[in-house]
Order: structure tokens, then C-alpha cells, then sequence
């Protein structure tokens, strides 16, 4: 809500962070007797170092990117449904709920 952004989907939560604690967790439980490559700080290992170092440039690559991406949408305000189009939902406005749901949905709205 301080950035206002409207992540619905929980897109950031679910790839951005977890992604990035994949990232990271490598630099702390990489076992190098696994034959992976791990070198974790568990294991005695200085991985640490390197997976934030990735995780830096991965910021440095994407933030510009998804700045220049999205900003030019916004001002046009290309990213947003209308008020009308939410209140109804996207499942009535573009996709085909009587396809999608059962008889028994319909009937009693659960």
C-alpha cells in the first residue's frame, strides 16, 4: 500500500520473494558434498558472497527494465481495468463463467 501498487495475484510474494530467498538460502545451506556446486556458510562455505552479488544484479537488471516497461503503461493508464469492469469482475467481462463453473455454482452462488 506505501508503494501503491495492486498486486492481486500476490506476483511479487510469490516469484519476486521467493525467488530471492532461493537466491539467498543457497549462500547459507549449500552442501558441497550434495555435488551441486553448494559452498554454504553452514557448510563452511562463502557462497554468501556470490549469491548477493547475483541478487544485486538481478535488482539492477529488472528495476530499469520494469520501470521503463510499466511507467509509459501507467501514464497512458493501460494497467488498470475500469471501476465499472472490476465491480463486475473479470470473470464476467472477459472470460466465460457459464463454461467455466458447474450448474450446482450457479444455483446456489457457491
Amino acid at each position: 500500500k506505501m508503494l501503491k501498487v495492486d498486486d492481486v495475484v500476490d506476483a511479487f510474494a510469490v516469484h519476486g520473494a521467493s525467488g530471492f530467498w532461493g537466491l539467498i538460502a543457497l549462500g547459507f545451506f549449500g552442501n558441497p558434498d550434495e555435488g551441486i556446486g553448494g559452498n554454504g556458510v553452514f557448510y563452511g562455505g562463502n557462497q554468501i558472497g556470490t549469491q548477493l552479488f547475483a541478487a544485486l544484479m538481478i535488482v539492477i537488471w529488472v528495476a530499469p527494465l520494469s520501470v521503463a516497461i510499466m511507467l509509459p503503461l501507467r501514464l497512458v493508464g493501460a494497467l488498470r481495468h475500469s471501476d465499472d469492469f472490476q465491480e463486475a469482475g473479470a470473470d464476467i467481462m472477459e472470460h466465460s463463467p457459464s463454461k467455466a463453473y458447474s450448474q450446482k455454482e450457479k444455483e446456489t452462488g457457491v
